[in-house]
């Protein structure tokens, strides 16, 4: 009688018992390409468990065999026989052959995962090595508005081919809004080809953002510094703000003093992948009082007064 297997093939599938076998079959190709010991050459680990992957793959990839195991194990034992299938990895990982070979039978899947295909009488063939394409970096310019709106972009790089030939390949991509200066933005499988059947590299965009002439930016806060006279911070009143809305009014208290920050929430650069003023962040005012260049004979004599009639120390607490 085949031996009780104990083992918990849905775990190490990383599947429950209510996966579908269209999840399950995705589920073993993800974690067959990760563990092909074509890609890890020399682990023994990972050869390990690519077995064990294969294993219950072929459990549970099975309609019948996968209805028998969750019988139980003594059922699981009395109605399928793994002998053949371990038989067929033993002969698949001997005598140093840098493909894996076995049988097909009932495996057709393993094959499916790396482009094989059975051979005539039945019998399987060479795998490919399968070695997943190596990533490529793109770096792309931005306007600063660009960066805040989102933008389009063609970007232009060079794939290897065959012999050292480079093919240059044209991508349109999608930069979205608020995206950072220094960021990197994924796009999947545009990166140099696999082999084997394993999977693309991916392109990688490297964000480069032109500075404003008026905002900084810090995250999705933006910081302005607003000049206003003397009489307007005094006596404060209606002034105007630019936002990257437009110009906005604001009310600015009477006695505003020099470096005083005011906060417009929502006024600042949309966050990725967000809507709505809850999804933008705030943008900073910070008060430069300014005085005029000269001042006429009047003026002069205004400050002079107010000298005389209202007298106070800026300093007082600097020792």
């Amino acid at each position: 009688m085949p031996a009780v297997t104990k083992k918990d093939y849905y775990e190490i599938l990383g599947v429950t018992k209510d996966t579908s076998a269209e999840e399950i079959k995705k589920a073993y190709r993800k974690q067959a390409r990760k563990h092909h010991p074509d890609v890890n050459p020399g682990d023994a680990a990972a050869e390990e468990r690519f077995k064990e992957i294969a294993e219950a793959y072929h459990v549970l990839g099975d309609e019948k065999r996968r209805t028998a195991y969750e019988r139980g194990p003594e059922q699981f034992a009395q109605e399928v026989d793994l002998s053949e299938f371990f038989s067929q990895f033993s002969r698949g990982f001997g005598g140093g052959q840098r493909g894996v070979h076995f049988d097909v039978g009932g495996l057709g899947g393993l094959f499916d995962v790396f482009g094989g295909g059975a051979a005539a009488g039945g019998r399987g063939r060479a795998w490919p090595v399968a070695q997943p394409g190596r990533d490529v970096e793109v770096t792309v310019r931005l306007g600063f508005e660009e960066a805040i709106n989102g933008a389009e972009r063609t970007v232009r790089y060079d794939l290897p081919k065959a012999a050292g030939v480079a093919e240059t390949v044209l991508t349109k991509v999608r930069i979205p809004a608020g995206v950072e200066d220094g960021k990197r933005i994924r796009v999947t499988g545009r990166g140099e080809p696999g082999n084997g059947g394993a999977p693309a590299g991916n392109l990688y965009l490297r964000v480069r953002v032109a500075p404003h002439q008026l905002f900084d930016r810090k995250g999705a806060d933006l910081y302005i510094e607003l000049p206003v006279a003397v009489y307007e911070a005094g006596l404060g009143g209606a002034i105007r703000v630019p936002t990257l809305d437009g110009t906005t009014t604001i009310k600015l208290p009477a006695g505003t003093r020099n470096g005083q920050v005011i906060r417009l929430s929502g006024k600042g650069a949309p966050r990725p992948g967000e809507k709505g003023e809850e999804g933008r962040g705030d943008l900073f005012v910070t008060v430069r009082i300014e005085l005029p260049e000269a001042l006429d004979e009047g003026s002069t004599a205004l400050l002079e007064q107010f000298e005389r009639e209202h007298p106070y120390d800026p300093r007082r607490d600097i020792k």
